[in-house]
C-alpha cells in the first residue's frame, strides 16, 4: 500500500469546460499572461485629467514669477543639540539647581526651534550646555572635596 503509486484520474472525470473557456489539452503549457502594447511599457498609468500635480520645492532658487507673486524659499534647518540629557543626568548626580536651570534651558530650545526662532534656539543651547557643565564641574568638585575630607578626617 505504501510503494502503490496514486495515478491521476482521467481527463473525461472532470467537468466539461463553461462556453466561453478555450479548451486546454493535457500536457500543454497555460496560455501567455496579458502584454501590453510596447508604446506602453514602463509607462505606468496616464496622468489623470483634472489633477493637477503639486509642484516640488526647490531650495535656494527661486523660480520665475507673475507680478503680484509672493515666492518665499525656506533652507532646511537643523536642530540644535539641546542637551536635556546631560542636564538631566546633572539634575540626578551632581548638582540640583544647575541642573534645573539646565533642564529648563533645553526645552526652551526645543521651544523656540520649534517657533521658527533658529538664532533663540541655538543660544538657548549653549545656554543648557554651559549650566550643565557648570553643574557637573561643581557637583564633582563637591563630591571630591567631601570625599578627601572624610578619608583625611
Amino acid at each position: 500500500m505504501a510503494n502503490e503509486k496514486k495515478s491521476e484520474p482521467p481527463m473525461d472525470a472532470y467537468p466539461p469546460a463553461e462556453p466561453g473557456y478555450p479548451v486546454q489539452q493535457p500536457g500543454s503549457a497555460p496560455p501567455p499572461y496579458y502584454q501590453p502594447p510596447p508604446e506602453q511599457q514602463g509607462q505606468g498609468y496616464p496622468p489623470q485629467q483634472g489633477y493637477a500635480y503639486p509642484p516640488q520645492p526647490t531650495v535656494g532658487y527661486a523660480a520665475p514669477q507673475e507680478p503680484g507673486q509672493t515666492v518665499i524659499v525656506r533652507t532646511a534647518q537643523v536642530q540644535p543639540n539641546d542637551y536635556l540629557a546631560l542636564a538631566i543626568c546633572v539634575t540626578i548626580c551632581c548638582c540640583l539647581p544647575f541642573g534645573i536651570v539646565g533642564i529648563v534651558k533645553a526645552s526652551e530650545s526645543r521651544g523656540r526651534f520649534r517657533a521658527g526662532d533658529y538664532d533663540g534656539a541655538e543660544e538657548s543651547s549653549k545656554a543648557a550646555k554651559n549650566w550643565s557643565v557648570a553643574g557637573l564641574v561643581t557637583g564633582c568638585t563637591v563630591i571630591g572635596a567631601y570625599l578627601i575630607f572624610s578619608v583625611l578626617s
